[in-house]
C-alpha cells in the first residue's frame, strides 16, 4: 500500500512540475498602474483601458508600451518589459522538456517588469507667446 501511495505522489508531483510556470504564473499578469494626480487615461499598446489607478491583466509573453495622459499635464510613456520568471528554471532543472515547451509557447515563462508603478505627472508648460516687434 505504501508503494502505491509513493507512486501516486510521484506522479502528481511530476504532473504539477511539467509546466510549472504555466500553473504558477498563468499566461497573464496583473500590473498595477497609479498616477499622481489620479484619473489619467491609460493606453497600452494603442488600446484604451480607462483611468488610473487600476490593475490591468496583460499577456506575459510580450513587452508593452504604457501611455498615461491627463489634461494639463505632459504625457507619460514607459515600457513594461518581459523577463524570464524564476519558476521557469524549475522546468530546466527538472529536465522536463514538455513543461519548458508549454511555458515558452504560452508566454507563461515570463514576468512583466515593473510589476507595479506610480507615475508622477508633470504639469504642462503653457505655450510661449510670440514676441511682437
Amino acid at each position: 500500500m505504501m508503494k502505491l501511495f509513493k507512486a501516486a505522489l510521484l506522479c502528481l508531483i511530476t504532473a504539477l512540475l511539467c509546466s510549472c510556470s504555466t500553473i504558477l504564473n498563468t499566461t497573464t499578469q496583473g500590473v498595477e498602474i497609479k498616477t499622481k494626480p489620479s484619473n489619467a487615461k491609460i493606453t497600452i499598446d494603442g488600446k484604451k483601458y480607462g483611468t488610473t489607478p487600476q490593475v490591468i491583466n496583460l499577456e506575459r509573453g510580450n513587452n508593452h508600451i504604457v501611455k498615461l495622459e491627463l489634461d494639463g499635464y505632459d504625457p507619460y510613456e514607459t515600457q513594461l518589459t518581459r523577463k524570464i520568471s524564476g519558476w521557469f528554471w524549475l522546468n530546466i532543472f527538472n529536465a522536463i522538456v514538455p513543461g519548458v515547451l508549454i511555458d515558452y509557447m504560452s508566454g507563461s515563462m515570463y514576468r512583466l517588469l515593473p510589476e507595479n508603478f506610480e507615475a508622477e505627472l508633470q504639469p504642462a508648460k503653457p505655450p510661449e507667446k510670440p514676441v511682437k516687434r
